[in-house]
């Protein structure tokens, strides 16, 4: 099973989506992207960020569950 993690998982982590768009722009990354189809798990995983971990678990546990993935 594919896991992508989603902005709804950011805003569940109770973490500034404004904050993140920055952080997502000063690594190179598409927000625009994150927004339209998420990140994969694995992509999330290997960020090596407790924010990202933190959002990663959410979306893991929101899979485990059956919910969207």
């Amino acid at each position: 099973m594919s896991v992508i993690v989603r902005i709804e998982h950011v805003r569940e982590a109770a973490i500034c989506a404004q904050c993140t768009r920055r952080w997502f722009t000063s690594q190179g990354l598409s927000w625009t992207d994150f927004l339209e189809n998420g990140m994969p798990a694995e992509q999330v995983a290997a960020m090596g960020n407790p924010f990202a971990d933190r959002v990663l678990e959410i979306a893991m546990k929101e899979a485990e569950h059956g919910r969207r993935q």
